[in-house]
């Protein structure tokens, strides 16, 4: 198994169940109709910083323990899974955004709804969360067609 295709293991493991549970956390948050700005944006600096953490090591241990370089040079075939993932993972990413820009409307008349008390925080905070949320989803889906890419040429 190739460096990269490790490093894609380790970011899309840790993304799923680091970001999973944020991205939980903040829906049940939103469901209770308790968006809290300044805990969320803790959490997310909290689940950022474990993220780095666990996945920086762990690729450095995958490295040492596969006697492989930690970024070895890309070959012809890398290259050309890495501009695949990035032309799917993009097009998905600038998808999702538009998507939350035509939905603003939508999510401004949930925020007048449903968080009288602060309807203009409750909009900011739901489309920041909603931005971090299609980014983490665009990358994951990036990881993972790296992953399958490898596994087609294995």
């Amino acid at each position: 198994m190739s460096m990269r295709e490790k490093v894609a293991w380790i970011a899309v493991t840790t993304s799923l169940v680091i970001f999973g549970w944020y991205f939980r956390s903040v829906w049940a948050d939103f469901a209770a109709r308790q968006l809290d700005g300044d805990v969320l944006f803790w959490r997310f600096l909290w689940c950022f910083g474990i993220a780095v953490v666990i996945m920086l090591p762990a690729a450095m241990i995958a490295a040492r323990l596969g006697g492989q370089a930690f970024d070895p040079p890309a070959d012809e075939m890398e290259v050309r899974i890495e501009a695949i993932s990035n032309r799917y993972g993009l097009a998905l990413l600038e998808i999702l955004l538009v998507t939350i820009v035509l939905a603003s409307k939508w999510i401004t008349e949930i925020a007048r709804t449903d968080f009288a008390i602060d309807p203009v925080g409750a909009t900011a905070i739901m489309l920041v969360n909603l931005i971090l949320f299609v980014t983490a989803f665009a990358a994951l889906v990036r990881e993972i067609i790296i992953i399958i890419q490898y596994r087609k040429y294995a």
